[in-house]
C-alpha cells in the first residue's frame, strides 16, 4: 500500500480536532483527510486554525464582548448621523425648493431595541403610580399603544427617557425589584442612542420635547448641571418652535389635547424658573398672558395640586422679577403676604405633591427675602412673622423642619436635586444670619429651641439626603454650622409647645439618622 503524499500528511486532521470548515459550521467531523463533508462540498479540508482554550473563559469575557458590541453600535449610530448631516448640506440633496421629507425622523438608522416593550411598560406603570402627579404630561395609554408599533422610534426614545428618570428619582434597584431590568444610566444611554439617529432638532415634536425634559431631570440627578441646563433649554426652545407658549396655538386643538400641552408648557415654565433661580441661569420662556386656563376636571386629585403649584410659581416670578413699579417696603410686604397666603389644594392625591408645595413655598419666601435685601432696609425685630426682618430665615427654617417631620424621608427624597438645593438654600440663609448677626437671633429663654438647634436639624437631615447629597456643598454648610456654634448631633432641650417644633429631642446617635431626622 502506497504511503500518503507529503501534502496529504500536512492536511491530515489530528484525531482530537475537527477540521476548520466543520468547526466553523459547528457540525460533526469524521476527522478523515479530507473529511467526508469537505469532500462532498468540494472545499479544501484544513486544520490550521488556532485552538481556543476549552471551558469557561473567565467572568469578564461576556461583559467585554457586550461592551465591544455596544461601542460598535454607538459608533455606527454616530457615523450614520454625521453622514446624514453632511448629505443634507450638500447641493445634490436639495430639490429646487421642494420641501424635504423628514426621512431621518421617520426611519432612524437603528435596527434593534435594546430594551423590551414589556420592560418599558413596567417602568411606565411605576411612573404613572408615583411620579405622574409631579409631571402630569404623559398620556400613558397613547404612549403604550405607540410603543407596540416597532417603527415609532420617538415613542421608544421617550419611554426610555421616562424609565431613566423613574429609576433614578425613585432610586430603584434590581436587588429590591427583581422584575425590573437595567439602571438609570443604561436607560438614558438608550434614549441618547436613538436621538443620535433622529433628526429631532429639525423636526421637533411633543415627544422629542418631553424626551429632552426627562433627560434634563436624569442629568440633574447625576449632578451634570451644565448638561441639564442645555437639555432644559433644548426643551424650552422646542416648545417655542412648536408655539406652545402662544395662545393662538390652542385654538384648533381638541380640549383634552389642548389641556395636556398646556400642562407641558407650564411644567417647562415651573422647571426653568426653579432651575435658573437655583443656578443663576438666564430664563427665556415667556408665556402669553392670554393662554387658556389650566383645568382640573379630568383628574382633580392630581391636576388641582399641579395647577396650584403653577400659580405659586407665577406669583413668585412676578414677585422676584417685579412689574416695573417702585420696589418699596410696602411692595415687598405685599409680595410676601401673597406667597404666604397661597392656598393649599384640598385635593392632594399623595404626600409627594403636598411636600413639594409646602417646601417649595418656603424656599420661595427665602429667595424673595434675599431679593428684598438689595432694595429695602430690613428690621432687627426677630419676633413675629415679619417677612422683612433679619430673623426671617429662622422663621422659615422652623416651618421647614416642622414640615420635614410630617413626611416620610423618602417622599422628600423623591423630588431629587431640586428639593436638595431648596433645603440647602434655606439652611445657608439661616447660617449666614447666625454668622453675621448672631445677636439678631438670640433666644430670650435659655431652655427654648433656638435657631442654632433648628440649623442643626436641617444639616442633619441633609447629611442623609439621598445618601449624602452634594459633598462639597454639604462640607460648606458644615463649616458654617460649626462656626455658628450649632451642634449637628446633640441632644437639645425639650421644646415648648409655642416653639413650632415637634416635642421630641434629636437623636445623639448619628447611626440612627442616616436617612433623615429622628425625633
Amino acid at each position: 500500500m502506497s504511503s500518503p503524499s507529503r501534502s496529504q500528511r500536512a492536511r491530515r486532521v489530528p484525531a482530537s480536532h475537527a477540521c476548520d470548515a466543520c468547526a466553523a459550521r459547528k457540525i460533526r467531523c469524521d476527522r478523515a483527510s479530507p473529511c467526508r463533508r469537505c469532500s462532498t462540498l468540494s472545499i479544501e479540508c484544513t486544520a490550521t486554525r488556532r485552538r481556543s482554550k476549552p471551558g469557561p473563559k473567565g467572568p469578564w469575557a461576556a461583559r467585554r464582548r457586550e461592551a465591544r458590541l455596544a461601542e460598535d453600535s454607538w459608533r455606527e449610530a454616530g457615523d450614520a448621523a454625521s453622514n446624514e448631516s453632511i448629505q443634507s448640506l450638500s447641493p445634490a440633496s436639495q430639490d429646487d425648493g421642494q420641501p424635504q421629507q423628514p426621512s431621518a425622523a421617520c426611519s432612524p438608522d437603528v435596527s434593534y431595541r435594546a430594551v423590551s416593550t414589556a420592560a418599558l411598560e413596567r417602568y411606565l406603570g411605576i411612573f404613572q403610580l408615583h411620579l405622574y402627579p409631579v409631571w402630569p404630561v404623559v398620556d400613558q395609554d397613547e404612549l403604550r399603544s405607540r410603543l407596540r408599533n416597532s417603527g415609532d422610534w420617538e415613542a421608544y426614545m421617550l419611554a426610555a427617557a421616562i424609565s431613566a428618570v423613574t429609576i433614578a428619582q425613585l432610586q430603584l434597584s434590581p436587588e429590591e425589584h427583581y422584575d425590573l431590568v437595567g439602571d438609570g444610566a443604561r436607560m438614558a444611554a438608550e434614549a441618547w442612542r436613538i436621538r443620535a439617529s433622529l433628526d429631532y432638532l429639525e423636526h421637533p415634536s411633543i415627544s422629542t420635547l418631553l424626551s429632552s425634559f426627562f433627560l434634563h431631570i436624569a442629568a440633574a440627578n447625576r449632578r451634570e448641571i451644565r448638561k441639564a441646563a442645555f437639555l432644559l433649554r433644548e426643551a424650552v426652545t422646542c416648545a417655542q418652535l412648536l408655539g406652545l407658549d402662544q395662545a393662538v396655538y390652542y385654538r384648533a386643538l381638541p380640549r383634552d389635547e389642548s389641556q395636556l400641552q398646556l400642562r407641558v408648557v407650564w411644567l417647562l415654565f415651573v422647571t426653568e424658573r426653579g432651575h435658573s433661580t437655583r443656578f443663576d441661569f438666564p430664563r427665556i420662556l415667556q408665556l402669553d398672558p392670554n393662554l387658556p386656563a389650566l383645568e382640573a376636571d379630568e383628574n382633580t386629585a392630581i391636576l388641582s395640586p399641579f395647577i396650584n403649584l403653577c400659580r405659586l410659581f407665577r406669583n413668585f416670578s412676578h414677585a422676584v422679577d417685579g412689574d416695573g413699579s417702585p420696589r418699596t417696603h410696602e411692595t415687598f410686604a405685599e409680595m410676601h403676604a401673597r406667597l404666604r397666603a397661597a392656598p393649599e389644594s384640598p385635593h392632594y392625591s399623595s404626600d409627594l405633591q403636598l411636600a413639594d408645595f409646602k417646601l417649595t413655598q418656603q424656599w420661595m419666601r427665602v429667595v424673595l427675602w434675599k431679593t428684598s435685601m438689595y432694595h429695602v432696609s430690613l428690621t432687627a425685630d426677630a419676633e413675629g412673622d415679619d417677612s422683612l426682618s433679619l430673623g426671617f430665615p429662622n422663621q422659615v427654617a422652623r416651618r421647614v423642619v416642622q414640615d420635614l417631620d410630617t413626611f416620610p424621608v423618602h417622599i422628600v427624597e423623591f423630588h431629587g436635586l431640586g428639593m436638595e438645593m431648596k433645603l440647602f438654600e434655606i439652611a445657608m440663609s439661616l447660617a449666614d444670619i447666625l454668622l453675621c448677626l448672631p445677636s439678631a437671633l438670640t433666644s430670650r429663654e435659655s431652655m427654648r429651641i433656638g435657631p442654632r438647634d433648628v440649623l442643626g436639624h436641617l444639616v442633619q437631615f441633609m447629611a442623609g439626603f439621598r445618601g449624602g447629597g452634594d459633598r462639597a456643598k454639604l462640607q460648606l454648610l458644615y463649616t458654617k454650622t460649626y462656626g455658628t456654634g450649632a451642634s449637628v448631633f446633640s441632644i437639645h432641650p425639650t421644646p415648648r409647645k409655642d416653639d413650632g417644633l415637634p416635642c421630641r429631642p434629636l437623636s445623639s446617635d448619628p447611626s440612627t439618622s442616616v436617612k433623615g431626622i429622628e425625633w
